[in-house]
């Protein structure tokens, strides 16, 4: 097994650093209320976005009343909501994921963190063909007619 090593300060910071920028690009939960009308637990997050989800979506609250959902607190800094009358605690990375995190838009998001660090990397790479008709071929004869 690997010995831990103490970090020095420097790596310590670059930590701190990194878990900061991932936090604020976290969607959290910043208030939280049952709409009886609508009969959903509407949430607003700190991106500023609200999201009604049913009952039936909500583990642990299918059968709750309005009464039991009076009062819902925000733990954990904005990762969990805790309705206490039914002892319930949900967690809100996991109830946007399940509910709104589609495979297409998993897979764009993907796409688009892939591009970034391409980018970081000085762009796309050449394709193997272009480069190998490059070779072949003169920049000006690639363009005229061969005969």
């Amino acid at each position: 097994m690997a010995e831990f090593e103490i970090p020095t300060q420097t790596a310590f910071d670059t930590i701190t650093r990194r878990t900061e920028q991932l936090m604020g690009r976290q969607l959290l939960a910043t208030s939280a209320r049952y709409d009886r009308r609508q009969q959903r637990v509407m949430i607003t997050l700190n991106s500023g976005a609200v999201v009604g989800f049913p009952l039936s979506a909500l583990p642990g609250l299918e059968h709750a009343t309005p009464h039991d959902l009076r009062k819902i607190q925000i733990e954990g800094g904005g990762y969990g909501l805790h309705v206490a009358g039914l002892d319930a605690d949900i967690s809100i990375p996991r109830l946007l994921e399940d509910h709104l995190g589609s495979t297409l838009m998993k897979r764009a998001i993907a796409r688009t963190q892939a591009s970034q660090a391409n980018g970081r990397l000085g762009g796309r790479p050449r394709k193997l063909v272009a480069a190998s008709r490059c070779q072949s071929f003169s920049c000006d004869s690639r363009f005229s007619n061969p005969e």
